[in-house]
């Protein structure tokens, strides 16, 4: 395992475990959550039980990339774009004013995971391809 292989897995794992933190705060103390971060009022907060169900279960699949990214490409390439799409919605849905601007922290948050995670993912295949490529070619002798 290439050293970045291993932060890769380990960002990625850093990941879950914040996503799965934001959910369980988000299930048992919601307007608490809501005030900190400052995400704005709600009368319910049904929807954000969802979401963080959905976070949980979307979460789940980012592991076997973490453990094997190059077995799960699939899933290593669609972890960096579910981080970089949510946070494209929050700071383009707070600049136009439809959300508070308390996302553009969870914005912040998933912008930086996701460049982090793609960098090291393309560093991480191109080390890959570059191994392979040197490994393969035949050896000549010079006359």
């Amino acid at each position: 395992m290439n050293h970045y292989e291993l932060w890769f897995k380990r960002v990625v794992l850093f990941g879950v475990l914040a996503n799965w933190t934001f959910s369980l705060v988000a299930l048992t103390a919601p307007d608490t959550l809501l005030s900190t971060l400052n995400l704005g009022t709600v009368e319910s907060t049904v929807w954000l039980t969802n979401y963080s169900f959905l976070l949980i279960l979307l979460s789940c699949f980012y592991i076997p990339a973490a453990l094997n990214p190059r077995r799960y490409i699939v899933n290593s390439w669609l972890l960096i774009a579910s981080r970089l799409i949510p946070a494209t919605t929050f700071f383009v849905g707070t600049f136009i004013g439809d959300m508070p601007k308390g996302f553009v922290t969870l914005g912040l948050g998933d912008f930086s995971i996701g460049c982090i995670e793609g960098i090291l993912l393309i560093l991480l295949l191109r080390k890959e391809t570059l191994e392979a490529d040197t490994s393969s070619k035949p050896l000549t002798v010079a006359k």
